[in-house]
């Protein structure tokens, strides 16, 4: 019998010739994305649920039946390292599933896309190169900076990709074509992190000068500048509703900024070291600093207070993020480990072993 699968959205994800005794394994064997780590799957026929050992023919469906697959993905995280690798890990076992090779020198940062299908690395060999999670293999290699790429991230809706480099400029290229379709020139030094607003209208860049930029995505000028650190700046990120800018720099502060008129509103000072990179819980209360200090530590962000410190690694903690409920934290670093914590007890929950040298991003 002819049956359609649809997801979640409503857009049709598969049809396929089944037989009446099929169960749920037997429909996820035959569709394109059976290799992904899902969590939890369920079959839809109306509203009987296909699970568990009960077939096609039990829940009713026929020659013709429309059926919906409602499925999560398993969280991941992608890291990568002066190893000259990238790697994709499953979080809830710490399983290395892909290990992405073929840059030629230290891989700086990685980015999983919105749709978990690709990974994006910036690499010190002057390249960014689009990975397919399937297969491990390079898809594209975007080549156009003259000096190492420091940073990447995907747009919000995946199409686009951006990169940060030593030779001043951030660059957004098409993800398809590997086509540049816009330079952003301003900084008068590297620059070291670049992200996409929330809407995906607006970059914001981070440099060796000492200050961060908000740019049109559109039409690439300069809308605004934030300066008040003393020395350079590793990151710079928007807050999940675009309101807010957090930044972080080697004088060894983090500072947080009201991102339409640039004022500072708060400076994030305890670190005994540089400030590697700052992030955002998802509710914007709380702010995870990463330092050259060996530890990572959180902040609310209405106060400035330091809440609690992460302590554990062996040498300087290169990036420290939320998962994506907010309820842990990841940290990589230097000493070649990652590692998750949870977020209220502060209990390093497991270390990831794998790479060969540093680890220098971790999300």
């Amino acid at each position: 019998m002819l049956v359609s699968i649809f997801g979640m959205c409503g857009s049709q994800i598969a049809s396929l010739e089944a037989e009446a005794h099929w169960t749920l394994h037997d429909v996820m064997s035959q569709l394109s994305f059976a290799h992904m780590s899902v969590v939890e799957k369920h079959l839809l026929h109306g509203t009987i649920d296909v699970s568990g050992q009960t077939t096609l023919a039990d829940a009713g469906v026929a020659d013709g039946s429309c059926l919906t697959l409602v499925y999560s993905r398993a969280l991941s995280i992608v890291t990568s390292s002066r190893d000259l690798t990238a790697k994709l890990w499953r979080a809830e076992t710490g399983e290395c599933q892909r290990t992405f090779k073929g840059h030629t020198d230290w891989v700086f940062s990685a980015a999983l896309s919105p749709d978990r299908d690709f990974v994006l690395t910036a690499s010190f060999d002057g390249t960014a190169k689009l990975w397919s999670t399937t297969s491990g293999q390079c898809l594209i290699t975007y080549e156009g900076h003259k000096d190492y790429v420091r940073s990447v991230a995907f747009s919000p809706d995946g199409d686009l990709v951006l990169t940060a480099s030593g030779d001043g400029t951030s660059k957004i290229w098409s993800l398809d074509s590997g086509m540049c379709q816009l330079t952003l020139e301003g900084h008068s030094e590297q620059v070291l992190s670049a992200v996409f607003s929330p809407d995906g209208c607006l970059v914001l860049t981070a440099s060796g000068d000492h200050s961060a930029k908000v740019w049109s995505a559109s039409s690439g000028a300069c809308l605004r500048t934030f300066a008040g650190h003393r020395y350079s700046l590793y990151s710079a990120v928007f807050s999940p509703d675009g309101t807010l800018v957090l930044t972080a720099s080697y004088d060894g502060s983090a500072r947080l900024w009201d991102a339409s008129s640039c004022a500072c509103l708060r400076a994030f000072e305890g670190h005994r070291d540089r400030v590697l990179s700052a992030a955002f819980s998802p509710d914007a209360a709380l702010v995870l600093t990463a330092s050259g200090d060996e530890t990572a530590r959180l902040w609310c962000a209405a106060s400035g207070a330091c809440r609690r410190t992460f302590v554990g690694h062996q040498a300087a903690v290169s990036s420290a993020v939320f998962s994506p409920d907010g309820t842990l934290v990841l940290t990589s670093s230097v000493d070649r480990t990652i590692r998750y914590w949870r977020l209220l007890s502060g209990e390093c929950l497991r270390v990831l072993h794998g790479h060969d040298d540093a680890v220098t991003w971790a999300g």
